[in-house]
């Protein structure tokens, strides 16, 4: 039989009080309820385990037909030691916190955070595989109907959070319906958590996220309710775009008026299955991407932040290393430059039968001057086994167009956990496209993959990984760096977390990297590892050092600007790092780094910096900068590249905000400006007025053509109402 490491596994759940009376939702904690509720059991996380808590802190919880209720007194020695930086929808800045993460399903593997600050901010994540993800262990684009209300005195501050049923799903059993949950404080001045139920930070800064560490919980005689929801919404602006002619010879305007409308709709079909669908689909409040240095071969990996695509996003994982995945959502309606393409619309149905999870997703875009329509299809199917960690899967995609061009992926994959916190996957995947003579017997378009991870945080901890990429293998729906290649990658390392009040909270070496080999001749074409040794202090400031020996074969030419490239050969270079960051609780905060050494057949050296400035709950300030200087002396060639973001968010009050983001990029000769007004008086209804330009540093195009100061400007005006059925 599977190991299995649940830490609750041998102790009772708790049956949660139901409340009989109104609770009257307005963050006093006063009702009578909350008299006779018993607080939950709460044991200091960091900074020292099991160390008395500074603060007392009270949680408790209750529910009725319609909500699951918390409520937290947060008390404190003294007003100064509350710290409310942001008023910011799901901010990730310093701020006292107040929440719970929900397994609503109890299956050990996926939850749901909702937490709140003093300024009674809204912060939700869903997280994904019990934190496994390769990439980010939570999906913080995720939002979900919910409410909180917050007060505050000289003995602390207190919170009550409420969350339809409607906005969890779950399974009820003989009239009885259990959950995991877990809650914790975090107290900023002090960088203190408190959580229930006891988590060791052997389990790491996520330990206190994970599912399968959660508490039982047991709430008697609720029922799943149907959610029922219409987002109509509308659209109005101008835009107007300079493209230079086909004679080369001018920049031609063109101006365009924009009004549009399209609705959104989420059904529950039944208990725990929904269907969204979506028709004239419009992203015009996403955020500007940010922009990246791309020093590598491959194309730069950009996070999904439309929200469609969030729902349920971990059941539609399938990823491999280095963000390589059989699903990338950013396939669907956005364009290689990052631009809009028009979605008519879609369908997603996603659910849940007893230890099945099935999603089911299907877009289709619009034909436009530049695009054909496509159809995407997307479908994934798991079962969890006997052990709640474990699970077997498949997962299928196809891109088709109306001319019968189509490229299809297959997919299966197991995820056992073997040992307590030691998993093991396999996965694989074929694609078979109709510009190739491939066929599902074909080792060609074939990725083979499998890995054994440990993933404690405390002392010996390890990742091994193996994986083969055929020639023909193209998942058009997903995203991939490479083909070709058999890699094999790793990760050791030894982390110490010393006893009693150390300022040290944990440190250790590390091994990390890849090998990569040449399938038809296992000729090596890339090795890539990193020696370093991390340490991070109570007072959340962190240093990394190391050391980075690099050998790359290049077979084509490698472009960095249209003035410098390194030529076909093969290259052997060392590069040395330091990472560091500022004590994160403090108003001011510092991320920075340095990188010199080799690059190819030439030199770098690098610098970056992040500042954070909370200047208050209403104000926040951002700045980056980041400085390659790329030399190659046998070649007289040299590249300086400077890139330098500010960003500015104006919190008049949770409901209304202005957020701005200014981005210079030296080798474009051009600044981007992002400007976003949000009014959003409750979940589901948004007011958004967005300004967008592109402004040329460099006036002078081609024959000393004059290239127009601003070549991209666009205001946008965007309104959508949710009406629940």
């Amino acid at each position: 039989m599977l190991a299995t490491h649940t830490m609750w596994a041998n102790q009772s759940p708790v049956v949660i009080k139901r409340a009989t009376e109104p609770i009257n939702f307005d963050g006093e904690i006063d009702d009578a309820i909350w008299t006779e509720i018993e607080a939950v059991e709460l044991t200091t996380f960091s900074p020292v385990y099991k160390a008395t808590a500074i603060n007392k802190t009270e949680i408790k919880l209750c529910y009725n037909d319609q909500y699951l209720f918390i409520s937290g007194k947060m008390f404190v020695n003294s007003p100064d030691e509350i710290t409310s930086n942001s008023k910011k929808r799901d901010a990730l800045t310093t701020n006292d916190w107040f929440g719970l993460v929900i397994d609503s399903y109890n299956d050990k593997t996926n939850g749901l955070g909702f937490f709140t600050t003093p300024a009674g901010l809204r912060f939700d994540a869903a997280v994904l595989n019990d934190g496994r993800s390769r990439g980010e262990p939570l999906n913080l684009s995720w939002n979900n109907f919910w409410d909180v209300e917050v007060t505050r005195d000289n003995n602390g501050w207190y919170a009550e959070m409420r969350i339809p049923w409607t906005s969890l799903q779950f399974q009820p059993k003989d009239g009885r319906v259990t959950m995991g949950i877990t809650t914790w404080r975090y107290t900023a001045k002090h960088n203190e958590f408190v959580v229930s139920p006891d988590i060791s930070p052997e389990y790491g800064d996520f330990g206190t996220w994970r599912p399968s560490l959660a508490k039982e919980y047991v709430f008697e005689g609720i029922q799943p309710r149907k959610p029922f929801y219409i987002t109509p919404y509308a659209l109005g602006g101008f835009s107007r775009v300079y493209n230079l002619n086909d004679a080369e010879t001018a920049y031609e305007k063109s101006n365009d008026v924009v009004n549009d409308v399209g609705i959104d709709l989420k059904y529950g079909i039944s208990n725990n299955w929904t269907l969204d669908l979506t028709v004239n689909t419009d992203f015009a409040q996403v955020e500007a991407d940010n922009q990246q240095v791309n020093l590598t071969r491959f194309n730069l990996f950009f996070p999904e932040k439309r929200l469609f695509f969030q729902e349920r996003s971990g059941l539609f994982d399938f990823s491999f290393p280095r963000g390589n995945s059989l699903f990338y959502s950013r396939n669907i309606g956005i364009d290689e430059d990052g631009a809009p393409i028009p979605i008519l619309g879609g369908a997603r149905i996603t659910g849940r039968s007893g230890k099945w999870d099935v999603g089911f997703l299907n877009m289709q875009t619009a034909n436009t001057d530049k695009f054909a329509g496509e159809n995407f299809t997307v479908g994934r199917v798991t079962k969890q086994l006997n052990n709640p960690n474990s699970y077997v899967g498949l997962m299928m995609t196809n891109r088709m167009d109306f001319n019968g061009n189509y490229n299809l992926a297959l997919a299966g994959d197991v995820l056992l956990r073997v040992g307590p916190q030691i998993d093991w996957t396999v996965r694989l995947a074929h694609t078979i496209d109709s510009d190739l003579d491939n066929g599902l017997i074909d080792f060609d378009g074939q990725k083979i993959f499998t890995s054994l991870v440990k993933r404690s945080q405390r002392g010996f901890v390890y990742a091994l990984s193996l994986l083969r990429v055929g020639k023909d293998y193209n998942p058009e729906l997903g995203f991939e760096r490479r083909q070709d290649y058999f890699r094999h990658g790793h990760r050791l390392q030894y982390v110490w977390y010393p006893e009693g009040e150390h300022t040290i909270f944990s440190h250790g070496p590390q091994f990390r990297g890849q090998f990569l080999f040449d399938n038809p001749t296992a000729d090596v074409q890339t090795i890539d590892y990193v020696f370093g040794y991390e340490v991070n202090f109570r007072s959340t400031w962190g240093l990394e050092i190391g050391y980075n020996p690099n050998v790359d074969v290049l077979t084509d030419l490698f472009e960095l600007s249209d003035d410098v490239n390194v030529p076909i050969g093969r290259y052997t270079f060392d590069r040395y790092f330091v990472e560091a960051n500022s004590d994160q609780t403090k108003p001011l905060s510092v991320f920075g780094e340095v990188e010199w050494g080799g690059f190819y057949d030439g030199t770098r050296a690098s610098f970056g910096i992040e500042p954070i400035y909370q200047v208050s709950s209403s104000l926040e300030l951002g700045a980056s900068y980041e400085f390659n200087a790329l030399r190659f002396d046998g070649r007289d060639q040299q590249l300086n590249i400077h890139l330098a973001s500010l960003n500015a968010l104006v919190m008049f009050s949770t409901k209304v905000s202005i957020a701005s983001l200014i981005q210079y990029n030296n080798v474009d000769q051009n600044f981007t400006s992002n400007i976003r007004f949000r009014y959003n008086p409750r979940e589901g209804v948004d007011l958004f007025i967005v300004y967008n330009d592109l402004l040329n540093q460099n006036r002078i195009g081609l024959e000393g053509l004059e290239i127009p100061l601003s070549t991209q400007r666009t205001i946008l005006v965007k309104y959508s109402h949710t009406f629940s059925l």
